[in-house]
Order: structure tokens, then C-alpha cells, then sequence
């Protein structure tokens, strides 16, 4: 039977779980945001970015209460670190979100499909954590990160061909805003090999 512990720590993990959630949400608003060029909703990331850091926080509060309250054995003590980790690594992301709303000049319409499909896979990354994290088994995670460093290569092989003082000023917004879709992924792959630890029973 699960211990108070144990239980708690079940709540921790849907919590991250809900997080994570947030931040898909943040990400997908984003994306919009930087293909249509609307500031409008640029703002709204920033404000939704900074819910990801308030509930991150009180993630990372939960978890240090966890273990000032209770005397957790070895094994749940590295399982509330993993979840210390976890949370600020998805208010990271969450950050990266809001990088990828920040104003820049319109999106060259031979990089937009390529950008919303970088976009959308990105999003099936945290939505497939998210699963993870609440106990599933992530189905479509790996899929979704391979398929971003693919998406995420087109972008730079585009970006490379720019010309000109405009062209080149494009290539070089679009190659940013892929290599921080880049750091998302590889900062959800770091949450998801960590998450073996944080395994808390009834989850």
C-alpha cells in the first residue's frame, strides 16, 4: 500500500504532468505566433511563459517540502530530485517557447512549411512527455524528436541559401528560431531519460 510519501509524490508527478501540458500549449501559441506575425499573441505567450515559471516554482516548492516533512529512504530521495530537475527543465522550455514568439520580420513563405511542421512536432514532443509523466507510456515520443531534427534541418539547409541584406537577415531569424525548437527537444529528451528515476509508485 502506498505510503503518505509515495502518494504525495504521485501528486508531484501529475503536477509536472500538468506542466508540461502548459508549456505544449505555450509552444503551439508560439508557433503561431512567429508564422503569422502576431504580436497580439506574442503577448499572451509572454504572459502564459511566465504561468510555466510560477507553476515551476511550486513544483520545485513541492518537492523540497517533500522532503523536509517526511524521511524518505534513498531511492525517493533521488526520485524528488529527479522532480526538482524535471521542473525547472520544463520551465526552461517553457522559455524556449517565448523565444520562439519574439518579434522578428515575417516568415518567408518558403520557410513556413517547414517551420509549422518543426513547430508541430515540437508540440507532439511535450504532449508525449506530458503522457510520460503522467504515468503513460509516451507513445510517439521518439518519433516526434526525430522528426524535429529533421524539420530542424531543413530550416538551416534553407537558411543557408539566403541572399542579399534581406534574404540574409531572414536565414538568420530562421536558423535561430530552429535551433531553439532544437534545445526544446533535446531539453524534453533530458526530462524523459531522467523520468525512469522518477518513477513514483501509483502514478
Amino acid at each position: 500500500m502506498p505510503t503518505a510519501f509515495q502518494k504525495e509524490l504521485v501528486t508531484l508527478a501529475h503536477r509536472l504532468a500538468d506542466l508540461c501540458a502548459l508549456v505544449a500549449i505555450v509552444l503551439e501559441e508560439a508557433t503561431r505566433s512567429a508564422l503569422e506575425s502576431d504580436h497580439t499573441l506574442g503577448g499572451r505567450v509572454r504572459e502564459d511563459a511566465a504561468a510555466v515559471a510560477a507553476l515551476g516554482a511550486a513544483c520545485e516548492d513541492q518537492a523540497c517540502a517533500l522532503l523536509a516533512l517526511h524521511a524518505p529512504r534513498e531511492g525517493e530521495v533521488k526520485a524528488v530530485v529527479a522532480a526538482i530537475h524535471t521542473a525547472a527543465d520544463l520551465t526552461r522550455m517553457g522559455g524556449l517557447a517565448r523565444e520562439v514568439a519574439e518579434p522578428r520580420g515575417p516568415v518567408p513563405a518558403a520557410a513556413r512549411p517547414a517551420l509549422a511542421g518543426l513547430g508541430s512536432h515540437a508540440v507532439d514532443v511535450a504532449r508525449a512527455l506530458q503522457e510520460h509523466l503522467a504515468g503513460g507510456d509516451g507513445a510517439g515520443f521518439d518519433e516526434a524528436v526525430a522528426l524535429v531534427a529533421v524539420a530542424e534541418g531543413e530550416l538551416r539547409e534553407w537558411a543557408g541559401g539566403g541572399d542579399g541584406p534581406r534574404g540574409a537577415r531572414a536565414a538568420v531569424d530562421v536558423a535561430l528560431v530552429a535551433a531553439v525548437y532544437g534545445r526544446f527537444a533535446a531539453t524534453a529528451v533530458r526530462v524523459a531519460r531522467r523520468t525512469a528515476v522518477f518513477a513514483p509508485v501509483g502514478a
